[in-house]
């Protein structure tokens, strides 16, 4: 996803030891130092970009699935903090630090969060506190970010800054210059990234310790009222003296309970660096505590360092590639690392989390998590989790029925600790029906299907509403959405591919009758081609097409985030249908061609930054409702240009730079993308099966359940791109396609790559 709302008018516009990682990972003894370890993966890849291309990466500290992410927060001198660049709170082009926050997001086209900003300070202000007075310029080359870590040198006086994190608790070391016999630290509660808001917070300085509550709401959280962030913060080094502010005035208290709340602290006499810890919850102060002390019973940064670091390098290896290039393994180690920042784990360390009931529960034997996208996530990043983190698989599809039990019905995008309503469809059918088809099965799959299938298919809507299925009840008269709901032909491909997952399900557990009746429906989408100009178009419900003209590269009402030729091909569940309409499989691929090559004319006629950042009239690599469309040359029978097509997508649309993703991440789903590519496989979720593609690296090894599944492309690159043949395990593959079944630990996938194309899998 680019936007999550109507495009702009202007686009440019205990301490923790190494053998316990807080439940995350085991690990098999002590993790060597950072320092000893390849610099390989770049959490700078995809922070940069502009307009329509911005990758809004997040830059900082965060352990996997970390509550906690906390880093720099950034303006620029051409473009301040504007929103659309800014969601992540750092732009890769930005010279100026406005502080450090600890809650962020990962790859969103909305900002939110930038919660609780500390920043050092060379001197501490008078009776009034001037909040822009406070940034800082600094040094790009200064910068070091790395997993679970972040280091800069800010020019307010030669501050070093460094940052890592476990699960729940920001942990920062802060080096004042030796000349330096005092160091200031601002605590702002009332700052937050561009948009968001702070409308009440109290905080308290009591023996040493700052402690308070932050109710905040920014793009998306707003939709439902915002929420409370705890927080307890301490430090090593006695705090001298204390100045809390209201509204940038002194109290002359210790407390205070106002909308605009900060607090500076100093330490005088300072022989060595300052370390803070800053335990956060979403459900109290003592839970705030608690989550301190579980993970930081004591100072040691660098022992947290370490810790964080090895439960990064046991996720990011879950898949490892052999050969390439230096520049290739950065971007795949990456798209890796970037699979695994969202969701987040928003329950305490004893499992206690604020439910979308707005009462305390307890997760029972899983990690009750937020922050899901899912309308992107659901393409690519939970299909994965499914083949190589059962973990992260269970913690979403629990979370996702508990969120639904508590709230009435499946949400679209849950952040922090409710549901924004952001995007279209019903994408957490296809997230549960993925993982049960896959494997991930222990949820309490009746009771979600049940729930799904209301919202679904009942006539009267249940009392807590549908949800994503929302339209559903003309979309039930009528065969589609009409025009007079906005973006109606998206939301009839989501319903439809919603349906076909949903089928899915039913037919896994035994209903049938249900399965039938989905099956059918979800080719509802054919309603509204019109085969007067060869696409989907918007329909009346009186039956007739918009009366517009037509554009297929216009980006319309009609539809979301797309333009006509990019939804066109949405229905991967239903090719058969799409080469039908089209007049057969030739001329569905003819038109595919057309799709990409135009794309390709596209992409080589960007001279600049300004057209690099408009939104792409074809083949759109950064946005979500197309990304899959390389493999749909496969299953239309044409697996060489599947291959041809996958390829130039994943080395013209991804780099190693900060401009390195074609736009918006989304939670780790253009990452996922680059690493199902990088396989030489692609899912299509809601089902257990994977379209076959072809590998980017001669090796690729991947952590399933109970071993590893290898795959082999030894003749795999540039210059040799196409399959010739396939075998499992010495058996001959003659179809582009496997299920996951057929990926199982101690199994071979071996392709044989040529110069030219074959004809394999036709």
């Amino acid at each position: 996803m680019v936007l999550d709302s109507p495009p702009m008018n202007n686009p440019l516009h205990a301490a923790v030891s190494g053998c316990v990682l807080w439940g995350l990972a085991a690990c098999g003894g002590e993790a060597p130092a950072p320092a000893e370890l390849p610099v390989r993966v770049d959490p700078r890849i995809g922070s940069g970009g502009q307009g329509f291309a911005v990758g809004s990466a997040f830059v900082g500290a965060a352990a996997p699935h970390g509550l906690v992410k906390a880093g720099p927060d950034t303006s620029g001198p051409v473009f301040g903090t504007l929103r659309f660049l800014h969601c992540a709170g750092y732009w890769a082009d930005d010279d100026t630090i406005l502080g450090f926050s600890q809650l962020h997001a990962h790859g969103t086209g909305l900002p939110d969060y930038g919660v609780l900003r500390v920043m050092p300070l060379t001197a501490a202000p008078g009776a009034t506190l001037n909040r822009a007075a406070t940034a800082s310029k600094f040094d790009k080359e200064s910068e070091v970010a790395e997993m679970g870590y972040y280091a800069v040198t800010l020019d307010n006086g030669h501050i070093r800054t460094e940052i890592t994190a476990s699960p729940r608790v920001a942990h920062y070391r802060i080096a004042y210059p030796s000349s330096a016999s005092r160091g200031d630290l601002l605590v702002d509660l009332g700052a937050t990234l561009v948009d968001g808001k702070v409308d009440d917070a109290e905080v308290q300085v009591m023996n040493g310790e700052v402690t308070g509550r932050v109710h905040t709401s920014g793009s998306m959280s707003s939709s439902y009222g915002g929420f409370d962030a705890f927080f307890v913060l301490r430090s090593r080094g006695a705090i001298s003296h204390a100045s809390v502010f209201a509204a940038g005035a002194t109290t002359g208290s210790e407390a205070a309970h106002a909308s605009d709340v900060s607090v500076v602290l100093s330490y005088d006499g300072l022989v060595a660096p300052i370390e803070l810890q800053i335990g956060m919850s979403y459900t109290s102060v003592g839970e705030a505590r608690k989550n301190l002390e579980a993970e930081a019973s004591a100072f040691d940064f660098d022992g947290t360092r370490q810790a964080t670091l090895a439960a990064w390098n046991e996720r990011i290896h879950r898949v490892t590639t052999t050969g390439g290039t230096n520049r290739e393994q950065r971007i795949f180690l990456s798209s890796m690392y970037h699979l695994f920042l969202m969701p987040s784990i928003v329950s305490d360390a004893d499992g206690t989390y604020l439910g979308m009931d707005g009462t305390v529960h307890v997760a029972d034997g899983f990690r009750y998590v937020s922050d899901l996208s899912m309308w992107d996530t659901y393409r690519t990043l939970h299909p994965l989790y499914d083949l190589i983190a059962h973990d992260s698989a269970r913690d979403a599809v629990r979370s996702l029925v508990v969120m639904a039990e508590q709230h009435g019905t499946y949400p679209k995008w849950p952040l922090a600790i409710g549901e924004t309503g952001t995007m279209l469809g019903s994408s957490a059918e296809v997230v549960l029906a993925d993982a049960y088809a896959r494997g991930v099965t222990d949820f309490p799959a009746e009771e979600a299907y049940a729930l799904a299938r209301a919202a679904a298919m009942d006539v009267t809507a249940p009392a807590g509403g549908r949800g994503g299925r929302s339209d559903v009840g003309g979309y039930m008269e009528n065969g589609y959405v009409d025009l007079s709901r906005g973006r109606s032909v998206s939301i009839t491909t989501e319903y439809s591919y919603d349906d076909f997952a949903l089928a899915q399900l039913a037919r896994a557990l035994g209903h049938d009758a249900d399965a039938d009746a989905l099956a059918l429906r979800s080719q509802s989408w054919r309603n509204l081609w019109d085969p007067s100009v060869g696409f989907l178009r918007a329909r009346r419900a009186t039956g007739q097409f918009e009366q517009l003209s037509f554009d297929p590269i216009a980006f319309t009402e009609g539809y979301a985030e797309a333009n006509a030729w990019q939804t066109v091909f949405a229905p991967a569940h239903d090719v058969d249908g799409l080469a039908t309409l089209m007049g057969g499989r030739e001329q569905l691929v003819a038109k595919l061609q057309t799709f990409f090559e135009s794309a390709e004319t596209d992409l080589a006629g960007i001279k600049d930054v300004v057209t690099a950042a408009l939104e792409r009239p074809y083949y759109w690599g950064g946005n979500e409702p197309d990304i899959h469309v390389p493999y749909t040359f496969a299953q239309a029978g044409r697996p060489d240009l599947t291959q041809k097509w996958a390829r130039w997508a994943a080395t013209k649309l991804y780099g190693d730079g900060t401009n390195g993703l074609p736009g918006n991440d989304d939670g780790g789903t253009l990452g996922a993308w680059y690493v199902f590519t990088a396989m030489g496989l692609y899912p299509l979720p809601g089902t257990d099966r994977f379209i076959i593609g072809a590998p980017l690296f001669p090796r690729v090894d991947v952590a399933v359940e109970g071993g590893t599944f290898t795959i082999l492309a030894p003749d795999s690159s540039a210059e040799r791109p196409y399959v010739q043949a396939v075998t499992l395990d010495g058996v001959a593959v003659t179809q582009p396609e496997l299920r996951q079944s057929d990926l199982r630990a101690g199994h071979t996938l071996r392709f044989e790559m040529g110069a030219l194309p074959s004809t394999w899998g036709r």
